[in-house]
């Protein structure tokens, strides 16, 4: 099979995947059972409102891109967790707030390194991490905005 085969086919797969999803759709909002985010959506679409229906895109791509950033981070560093840890998101970055014992310079160079991976790896997509890292001597409180992970 040669390269344009295969994507030929994988595109048909997803034509054919989201054809059937919009049947459904159809139908939830025909017998009135689909979900508010779904009849928002759709009133939105049928009204036409480019605006609208891309920023819909933009927080989709956004929720997106921050849960695969944090869960990708999380697996990076699941053997060797900082002693507390926290994230928080905007527009385009995760940030991630982590306390490590003090003068564990190797847990710091672990975690530095999981933030490199992860900007390679998403800034083509427009996120970015930004990490803070503090010890445990520093005796600082987690920022009210970041949500602690554990």
């Amino acid at each position: 099979m040669t390269n344009s085969v295969i994507a030929t086919s994988a595109a048909e797969k997803w034509f054919d995947n989201f054809i059937a999803q919009l049947r459904v759709f159809e139908v939830e909002l025909e017998t009135n059972t689909a979900t508010q985010e779904v009849k928002n959506f759709f009133e939105k679409i049928f009204a036409g409102n480019a605006d609208e229906i891309v920023h819909l895109g933009k927080i989709a791509a956004q929720q997106h891109f921050v849960a695969r950033i944090i869960l990708d981070y999380l697996a990076a560093i699941k053997s060797n967790r900082p002693v507390r840890l926290a994230f928080d998101f905007n527009d385009s970055e995760v940030l991630v707030w982590a306390e490590i014992a003090d003068d564990h310079e190797n847990m710091e160079r672990q975690l530095l390194k999981a933030e490199a991976v992860i900007n390679a790896k998403y800034h083509p997509y427009g996120f970015d991490m930004e990490s803070t890292i503090v010890e445990v001597s520093d005796k600082l409180n987690i920022p009210n905005h970041y949500r602690v992970v554990n």
